[in-house]
């Protein structure tokens, strides 16, 4: 072999050898990159046996070089049925499949989503060593995005969800105005079917088309969009719904919700129980206008900033007749009353105008009672105010002219019948009188049967004394007689019945009673004082010129009596009947002058107030029996009659003579001087 042929074989030598370092190194690299790939890379047999795989690969599944080597792919599919489909779609495509989609479990078990793509195999030989090697497998774990998708998926789900039961309608329409997409709450309001909605042509539902017209256009103008526009729509029933209807500019051009097509979207919110509340109100407020206005009455109202809110024609008929003043909403209640202060419409406030409207309004702010105003035209103005609870204040205008005359034309009766009732009264006794016009008795003839206590009373020789009086002496006598008798009958709650001349007629009893036993008690405590009274003024009738002294006798008796009004239906008398009366007045004369004498019945009820001596028996006519009769001393512990139980002292001076009148007298200087002496021992 020549030196050439040496050279050439050992530079051929070299060479290769520095080619297949280089081939190495070239594999080297390629098995670098692909095992660092962010791919999962997988090379199967035909057993589906794992020949090479990469580090994406085990990162995924969660197992290590050495069990993943030459493993059974199928551990790893979540389902073999799907596996099988897969095969059998290689071998019909000659090997290649892209983008399939494949749940695998990972070593702890966990599912994880796979994208794989099988292409066909591209390396028949080279450094790598595939050997045996029939498909080649990329793997995209899509987990994540899968459970986005889900997750968009179910978003999706919820918000058509949400828009199908929203309170308001929602609806999607293409440019002829189909509906493309409407929730529950349009079939709702509609009462159409679900499918019957589908492409629904959304003309049929406006009542006035010329307004959908003008409705579109201004979409157009605006750009799509439209907010709050009332509109009529008709229900399958043909009934009208008054709608409130919003178009907002279409923000989805694609995406998941199959709003494809389109072109409009708007809400509808039902406001025909608004509208109908709001007819309502409006014809309430006209009835309560008219209702208002047709009260004879002025009526006003004033808000909570004192500003007119409504008031009628009589208001301000009140405030300023005959003028056509505009009385607006809005005006404030101050302006109204100064500009009738002002026009000299108040009477009050003539010549104190701002002193008046501070006292107007004082009293408009804390209304109370009602107030009175008397205009300049000479009506009289009755102001009635209340506070509302808002604040405000409502008022009533009543003219109360013809009341105010009535009153005026009452109080002058009233106080002539007061005058004439007490001339009246004078002839009456004060309990008749207070009975009959309190209403506890009325005026007819009536009688009823009751126990009374009656006393008869008159002046001992008033009648030999009348022809010996002038007419005017003998009437100023008998008046301040009667006077005095009376006002003592009056303090102890006596009945005056009738004057007889100087005679008195009274009762116990009736009307108004205290009890049998302290009425006879009160009778007798009258007769008592009426005797002490006239002893008293028998000094002023001598002091006058009266030379013979009067003295009154009494005479008092208990039983029943018919008492009520006796006389005619013209004319009556309240006054007492019966024998009880008659013997009362024959006590009257047995009694001594100065005396009071009762019968056995009142001194039975009296015994143990009174200190009485008997006196015997009286014959009365008509009565079969004699009548016990006592004397009364006075009352028991009368101061002017304590320690003197033993002392009695009877003097009839009018029957002495004047010898008789001297032994009297010695006689009462002699008691005086026993008493005296008995008194120092």
């Amino acid at each position: 072999m020549s030196s050439d042929t040496t050279a050439n074989r050992s530079a051929a030598t070299n060479g290769g050898v520095a080619l297949g370092v280089e081939a190495a190194e070239h594999e080297r690299q390629f098995r670098e990159i692909l095992e660092l790939c962010p791919a999962a890379l997988l090379v199967m047999d035909e057993d589906g046996r794992l020949l090479y795989h990469n580090a994406r690969l085990r990162e995924i599944l969660g197992y290590s070089k050495d069990e993943l080597d030459l493993c059974d792919t199928r551990m790893h599919w979540h389902d073999l049925d799907q596996r099988t489909r897969i095969i059998n779609q290689l071998k019909e495509r000659g090997g290649q499949i892209l983008n399939e989609r494949v749940v695998w479990r990972t070593k702890k078990g966990t599912l994880v989503h796979l994208l794989l793509s099988y292409v066909q195999v591209a390396y028949h030989g080279g450094h790598v060593s595939f050997v045996g090697g029939k498909r080649v497998l990329w793997i995209y774990d899509i987990t994540a995005l899968t459970n986005h998708e889900a997750q968009v998926v179910e978003q999706e789900r919820q918000l058509r969800e949400i828009l199908d039961y929203s309170p308001a309608a929602v609806s999607v329409v293409d440019e002829d105005g189909r509906l493309l997409f409407h929730n529950w709450r349009l079939r709702e309001l509609t009462g159409y079917e679900k499918e019957e909605l589908e492409l629904f042509d959304t003309k049929r539902f406006w009542h006035d088309l010329d307004h959908r017209a003008r409705v579109v256009d201004l979409l157009r103008t605006r750009g799509g969009q439209l907010l709050n526009e009332e509109v009529i729509w008709k229900t399958k029933n043909g009934e009208l719904l008054n709608l409130l209807i919003s178009y907002v500019q279409v923000v989805y051009h694609g995406g998941h919700v199959a709003v494809a097509g389109g072109k409009r979207l708007y809400w509808l919110y039902d406001i025909t129980p608004l509208r109908r509340a709001e007819q309502s109100r409006l014809r309430s407020e006209k009835r309560l206008a008219e209702a208002i206005e047709s009260i004879s009455e002025g009526f006003v109202c004033y808000d909570g900033e004192d500003q007119l809110v409504i008031c009628n024609s009589c208001y301000r008929n009140l405030l300023y007749p005959g003028l056509d003043i505009d009385l607006s909403a809005g005006t404030t209640f101050e302006s109204i009353i100064r500009r009738a202060a002002e026009c000299g419409y108040v009477k009050d406030a003539q010549g104190r105008v701002e002193e008046w409207i501070a006292e107007r309004l004082q009293q408009h702010r804390n209304p109370g009672e009602p107030q009175v105003q008397q205009r300049a035209d000479g009506r009289w103005v009755m102001v009635s105010e209340r506070r509302t609870e808002d604040g405000g204040t409502v008022s009533v205008y009543s003219d109360i002219t013809e009341l105010k005359q009535r009153e005026q034309d009452l109080t002058e009766k009233s106080n002539a019948l007061t005058a004439l009732s007490a001339k009246l009264a004078k002839y009456l006794a004060p309990q008749v009188y207070d009975s009959i016009f309190t209403g506890q008795q009325d005026v007819k003839i009536v009688s009823k049967r009751k126990k009374l206590t009656v006393c008869f009373s008159d002046l001992v020789g008033f009648t030999e004394i009348t022809d010996k009086m002038e007419s005017e002496d003998l009437t100023h006598l008998l008046n301040h007689y009667l006077t005095e008798m009376s006002k003592i009958a009056l303090q102890y709650g006596a009945t005056i019945d009738k004057y007889v001349g100087d005679a008195i007629v009274m009762f116990f009893g009736d009307p108004a009673t205290l009890g049998v036993k302290e009425d006879a008690l009160a009778c007798v405590q009258m007769a008592i004082a009426m005797q002490r009274r006239v002893g008293e003024l028998a000094h002023e009738w001598s002091n006058s010129g009266i030379a013979t002294p009067l003295r009154s006798r009494i005479g008092i008796h208990t039983g029943y009596c018919t008492v009520g009004n006796f006389g005619s239906d013209d004319r009556m008398d309240y006054t007492m009947v019966g024998g009880t009366v008659n013997l009362a007045s024959r006590l009257e004369h047995e009694a001594p002058p100065g005396g009071v004498l009762i019968s056995f019945e009142t001194y039975a009820l009296v015994k143990d107030n009174v200190r009485c001596e008997e006196r015997g028996h009286v014959q009365v006519k008509g009565i079969a029996e004699p009548v016990a009769t006592y004397a009364v001393i006075g009352v028991n512990q009368d101061p002017e009659h304590a320690g003197t139980a033993h002392l009695r002292l009877e003097l009839e001076v009018d029957r002495m003579s004047g010898d008789e009148r001297k032994a009297a007298a010695d006689a009462l200087r002699r008691a005086l001087g026993l008493l005296e002496n008995n008194s120092q021992g």
